[in-house]
């Protein structure tokens, strides 16, 4: 993906800031959505479809960007919110979550007081972003978690955490293994660096070039990454889904005009979280701002 050149200077400012198996193809995946698209601060309440009719069996709220920003406890406040009337079995981050350097002693102001009721009887598996770096090994042993990669399973949910700050080609072999292995109806593949992105970073060549064949072959279900902090979706020719959802806490990015990427479904720029909400054969998933508005949302179809 290449951005437009009239965006390379904003780019360049930024950086300096925040550098840095699924279903076989027997199985079917359709995807219906209503799309909101912003560009402004305040989020879009639309008229989207609810989930899918069933049973949901395990859930949980992804987020990413957050740590120590103005709006993480707004965000954190509309997740309690959300929790109080859907499943939500685990906090999933996609990464920078202790700003600026992942220091251990912001671990109480960043990580643990603003999830507290959530944390008390809910999990949170996370992957490191670039402002985690420094200190990734406390960070991940403060919160109970294996050195990256690592891989959580929840009811017909199955979530892998790897490593983008290194996307080299040995957590490639280990995603091939591990998503060839017999395994429920939907992978999530959970990184902080996007695979697709037009927001200041953008795409990340080393990921599209070493993970996105197997994320590809492999048909997951959903890709979530953080690092440009705003909401993206799109979705590709193989019905694989990839979201950007780090509007958790710290100052939004603007969104750019990008080609090269796959079909972009919905863009805003807003403090948000993601919820995502699994049947036996469906995954909905609905990005939700600060006021409890929908953002977007999407259902696939096992």
């Amino acid at each position: 993906m290449r951005r437009l050149a009239v965006f390379a200077a904003a780019a360049a400012v930024l950086s300096a800031a925040c550098g840095g198996g699924g279903t076989k193809t027997e199985t079917s995946r359709s995807t219906s959505s209503v799309i909101a698209t912003s560009t402004s601060s305040s989020s879009t309440t639309t008229t989207a479809p609810a989930p899918a009719q069933g049973t949901v069996v395990s859930g949980f709220v992804a987020f990413g960007d957050f740590g120590g920003g103005a709006g993480q406890q707004a965000v954190a406040s509309a997740m309690d919110r959300w929790a109080a009337a859907h499943r939500v079995d685990a906090l999933v981050t996609t990464g920078d979550n202790v700003y600026p350097t992942g220091e251990p002693s912001l671990y109480p102001s960043e990580l643990d007081a603003p999830y507290r009721s959530l944390r008390a009887t809910r999990p949170m598996w996370i992957t490191l972003g670039n402002h985690d770096a420094g200190h990734g090994a406390a960070e991940l042993a403060h919160l109970g978690l294996p050195a990256l990669p690592y891989v959580k399973s929840l009811p017909n949910v199955q979530l892998l955490f790897v490593d983008a700050n290194h996307p080299d080609a040995a957590q490639a072999q280990w995603l091939n293994a591990e998503l060839t292995k017999a395994g429920p109806p939907f992978r999530v593949v959970v990184f902080h660096q996007p695979a697709w992105s037009c927001g200041l970073h953008g795409s990340t060549p080393d990921v599209d070039r070493l993970w996105v064949p197997i994320l590809e072959r492999n048909r997951v279900a959903l890709v979530l990454n953080g690092h440009d902090h705003d909401y993206e979706r799109f979705t590709s020719p193989a019905g694989v889904t990839y979201v950007v959802t780090g509007g958790g806490g710290q100052d939004l990015y603007p969104l750019i005009p990008c080609t090269g990427t796959p079909q972009e479904n919905a863009k805003a720029q807003v403090h948000h979280f993601t919820g995502v909400e699994v049947t036996p054969r469906s995954l909905t998933l609905t990005a939700v701002g600060t006021d409890g508005s929908v953002i977007d949302r999407t259902v696939l179809n096992r």
